[in-house]
């Protein structure tokens, strides 16, 4: 199996950068683990209800940040939206957004 390359957008690289050291070490574990395999299972991650191509991290330590990722046809795998979960439901804004830009970096080619 071909190792699989992460690109996050800028707006993930600075939300991760503000997060706690033990959630930004399990983030990139998380990302270090979908290199390497290609996938991410439960609990760590769970693909997103009623969306193709779109997958959520799930970072539950002090806080309790997500975020979206999705997959191009080849080799990469793009984190394309982050945010910190308040409520038991994603908020659908949120979902809204990681799909606008997915779709804005894969140009309709989901």
């Amino acid at each position: 199996m071909r190792r699989k390359q992460i690109y996050q957008t800028e707006d993930v690289q600075a939300f991760a950068a503000s997060m706690s050291a033990l959630s930004r070490r399990k983030y990139l574990r998380a990302l270090h683990t979908l290199g390497a395999f290609g996938y991410l299972r439960m609990p760590e991650a769970e693909k997103v209800e009623g969306q193709d191509n779109l997958f959520e991290i799930r970072i539950i330590t002090d806080g309790n940040e997500r975020f979206f990722y999705c997959y191009d046809a080849g080799t990469t795998v793009y984190v394309v939206h982050a945010f910190e979960k308040r409520t038991r439901k994603t908020p659908p804004r949120e979902i809204a957004k990681a799909v606008a830009i997915r779709n804005e970096l894969l140009g309709g080619a989901i």
